[in-house]
Parts: C-alpha cells; structure tokens; sequence
C-alpha cells in the first residue's frame, strides 16, 4: 500500500506510518511483527479465510469479514475520508453527496481493489459497476489514474494520505484535490484484522496497547 506500507529487505521488513504504526503496536503488546509479502489483497483475506494464523494491518471491519475474522480497535481512529480528483475538476462541486456522485454513470470511480470504503460505499459501488474501474494497486496508483485521466475521482484516508500518495506516485500535489463530503466520516477507521486461528489473548493484548497510546 504504498506509500502507507512498502515492503524492503526482500520482504523481510516494511517501512511506512503502518508498518511503524503496527511494530511500535506490537512491541507495546509484547509481540514480534514477522512480515510476508508483497500480497494481493484478495489473497490476504483467501489465505486469513483459509485458516493461515496470520493479520493484515489497517483493514476496515464490515459484517461481513466481522462474521470470517477476527479486529482489534481502530489503529488510526481519526479519519478524515475525502475524494480526490484532479485540480480545476469543477464539476464534483454539482454532487450535494457521495452518493449522488457515486451514481453518476458518466463519472469514472477509482476502486482500489480489496480496499472497503464501508458496507454502505461497498454496496453502491457494487450495484453501479458499469462506472466503476478496479484498480489493482496502491493509493500512489490511483493518484496516477486520476492525474492520467484514466478515472475522474476516488476516494482515499484523508488529505495528508492524498498529498503523500501524490509525491509517491511522482505526481505534483497541487495537481490533485481533497473533497469532503459529509457521509464519509462515517467510514471506518482501519483496524488490524487475524484470521479466527490467531488467538483472542493476542487481540486483547493489541486492544490493551491501543488503549495505552491514545
């Protein structure tokens, strides 16, 4: 997910806000991170799915994968989701909400592929797929979409993720703009999600450190 979780060393070691994020976690809650990876999304939650006693960081909890896995309590709480699109993009100021732009077939929405935007985005965005592009990548990846012209928005984790995602991806960015619309803060915040063979003695020990570094 970079530039938020970028993998080095071989796949050995991660750098990036979640990776300092999850290990400064980890050591508060007296484990160790061993990371694996690259993996696709999709594979994650096959692998989690299929029993493998492993976690995958800043994932948000739907019904859905509440009732497969297993989450912690939010590692960032405060998220400002935004829609970012291209500077001098005027015509996202004709959308009174997400959900009217999101049903605007003549707007092409940058879905980042595995990535939940919350069961109310992910089930617009499913019945309305003829607009919808999957993108099978980053955040830095959709910035590039969006400055390419391939998709007209998308929508990522706030402002500063936009501004970073855009230096990531090479893209000025002055280029791009954040836009928010009231509905999304009631998206999710990201937790850290196991499959259900990982012990709950290692969740309550993630949640006891959380609880301690707010």
């Amino acid at each position: 997910m970079g530039p938020f979780l970028q993998g080095v060393s071989g796949g050995e070691a991660v750098r990036g806000p979640i990776a300092a994020r999850v290990e400064a976690l980890a050591a508060k809650a007296g484990y160790e991170i061993s990371w694996l990876g690259p993996i696709p999304r999709n594979r994650i939650l096959a692998d989690l799915q299929d029993g493998r006693a492993a976690c995958t960081p800043n994932v948000i909890k739907t019904p859905d994968r509440e009732a497969r896995f297993k989450f912690t309590e939010p590692i960032f709480p405060q998220i400002d989701w935004v829609v970012i699109t291209k500077k001098n993009a005027d015509w996202i100021k004709a959308y009174p909400s997400i959900q009217a732009l999101l049903r605007d077939k003549a707007r092409v929405y940058g879905s980042m592929l595995g990535a939940s935007k919350g069961p109310v985005i992910d089930a617009m965005t499913a019945e309305e797929a003829s607009h919808v592009r999957p993108i099978r990548g980053t955040p830095s990846d959709l910035v590039k979409m969006i400055a390419s012209g391939h998709v007209d928005y998308s929508i990522v984790s706030g402002s500063d993720d936009a501004k970073a995602a855009a230096i990531s991806a090479g893209v000025d960015p002055s280029e791009i703009v954040a836009v928010h619309f009231p509905e999304l803060s009631a998206v999710g915040a990201g937790r850290i999600m196991c499959a259900q063979t990982v012990g709950d003695d290692l969740i309550a020990a993630f949640d006891r450190a959380l609880a301690g570094a707010h």
